[in-house]
């Protein structure tokens, strides 16, 4: 009787088993949280193995403790001081000036948007402010638009960056 169990054993292991997302794709590998079968594209390598990307996202919405409102101060307060720091830039016309500003402007907006949210974290909040702080300066791009040019690339980025998104 030992020898049927063994031929079951082998059976199931020689058995194709498919992707649980792409269910024409063989899958090779198995979730090391959930054991769901995956392809080479839905497996994400973590420290401690692969995991299918379903567990990760899982696993990262721990961190993202944003509420809906969070987004709306993000947009309103990056759309406000973005159309304020334009409109001086914009008055100013000095291009060589917005290398300085830009920054220091992202760096404002950046630290407004974290204070005012409580510093809780969103997983969409850096594109919400990269957004309020293009809009907010597009009515001075054709004023000036070398100067605000370098002030849209500099600052959205810097503000981004503050959020983890690096653009």
């Amino acid at each position: 009787m030992a020898a049927p169990e063994l031929q079951t054993d082998v059976a199931t292991e020689d058995e194709v088993v498919y992707c649980t997302v792409h269910p024409t794709v063989e899958a090779h590998l198995r979730c090391n949280r959930c054991g769901r079968p995956m392809c080479t594209r839905c497996a994400v390598l973590t420290p401690v193995g692969y995991r299918c990307k379903q567990c990760v996202r899982q696993q990262q919405d721990t961190f993202f403790n944003a509420q809906a409102y969070d987004y709306l101060i993000a947009a309103v307060v990056s759309l406000a001081i973005s159309f304020a720091a334009a409109f001086i830039l914009s008055r100013i016309g000095f291009f060589f000036i917005a290398f300085f500003a830009a920054p220091a402007a992202g760096g404002v907006i950046g630290g407004a948007v974290r204070r005012l949210t409580g510093k809780r974290r969103g997983r969409y909040t850096a594109m919400v402010v990269g957004a309020g702080v293009v809009l907010g300066a597009l009515p001075f791009l054709l004023v000036n638009p070398l100067t605000i040019g370098i002030y849209l690339f500099m600052a959205t980025g810097t503000a981004a960056a503050q959020f983890g998104l690096r653009l």
